[in-house]
């Protein structure tokens, strides 16, 4: 596989550990901030259409508390990946379903959206620099 083929599969494995871990956050919050932990970049920007999130500890801390609180698990689906890399940078975008069951006997909802990404190459791997959820109604 060339270089580029490699680097988009780093990045897409990159984007499902985030999924893996923002569903593991409902069930056990301690356990996907550790795995959060070595996914986003420190200058990490979130935009998911509830105001921006600033850094690392901001979208951790979202993901562990304001998705997840309200949810008794969470599942991410991701489809139809595009990545294009440009050095030690590249964007990706994602169509994305996700099915929670809501706490206290609440119901089983369905969330469809797009995942419009940006990751930078770093010491350590590639991290998500940004990530814009657009949601569809």
């Amino acid at each position: 596989m060339g270089d580029q083929a490699d680097q988009a599969l780093a990045i897409a494995n990159l984007k499902a550990r985030y999924c893996a871990a923002a569903d593991l956050a409902a069930s056990d919050p301690d356990h996907a901030r550790r795995l959060l932990a070595e996914i986003f970049a420190d200058n990490f920007i979130g935009d998911y259409g509830m105001g921006l999130l600033d850094g690392a500890q901001a979208i951790t801390d979202f993901l562990c508390t304001a998705i997840s609180g309200n949810s008794l698990w969470v599942l991410h689906m991701l489809h139809s990946p595009r990545i294009d890399i440009d050095g030690d940078n590249a964007s990706g975008d994602w169509t994305v379903l996700v099915t929670l069951k809501r706490r206290n006997g609440g119901a089983v909802d369905t969330v469809m959206g797009r995942y419009s990404d940006m990751f930078r190459r770093t010491p350590q791997g590639w991290r998500i620099a940004r990530v814009a959820f657009t949601r569809i109604e």
